[in-house]
């Protein structure tokens, strides 16, 4: 069975982002190398309501071949940070289960804390050797991070193999990393 593409969608911009950018990768008429991508599993956190409905709407032939997997959230919007170091925990074991499971080709990322765990644990599993060797991880930061990075952003910055940002100012702060890439507007 071909290794899947994880695309990693998370609530609100986050998923209209990924929406553009998955229309880019992943549909044929778009491109000609595509299938390459597929099978595709959708990530989203087991609270996140809306960010499948808004992927299926914006890209229904991908969609529709998709496989949806929600996780748990590494930390909901005002939880206690101590709390966080439980629920952490707890989602990056789940997500090594499946990165374990699944030996992703990709995961396709755009800054939503979901993503965070399954990026350590695609990086981990890849020094140990379990993932294919042309596996990668491609951050894309938010497009209105223009002169810091977003906390996913700096703790996914060393282990990214593609790490893309939006505005040059950004790129010129970065310059020194050589897995960060500004390419201009792309979404």
């Amino acid at each position: 069975m071909p290794h899947p593409t994880y695309v990693i969608l998370g609530s609100g911009g986050h998923t209209a982002e990924m929406c553009r950018l998955a229309r880019a990768l992943l549909q044929p008429a778009d491109n000609q190398r595509a299938e390459e991508y597929h099978p595709v599993r959708l990530i989203l956190a087991s609270s996140d309501s809306t960010s499948e409905r808004q992927f299926r709407e914006a890209l229904p032939e991908v969609a529709s071949r998709a496989e949806c997997i929600r996780v748990p959230r590494s930390r909901s919007v005002g939880q206690s940070w101590l709390s966080t170091l439980f629920t952490a925990l707890w989602s990056l074991l789940f997500s090594c289960y499946l990165v374990w499971r699944d030996r992703p080709q990709l995961i396709l990322c755009n800054g939503p804390g979901t993503c965070v765990p399954f990026c350590y644990a695609a990086w981990m599993w890849r020094l140990l050797g379990r993932l294919p060797a042309h596996s990668r991880i491609v951050f894309v930061e938010s497009f209105c991070r223009v002169e810091t990075l977003s906390l996913s952003g700096r703790l996914l910055l060393p282990l990214a193999d593609l790490f893309v940002v939006h505005w040059p100012q950004l790129a010129e702060r970065y310059e020194e990393r050589r897995n960060l890439r500004y390419f201009g507007r792309i979404l």
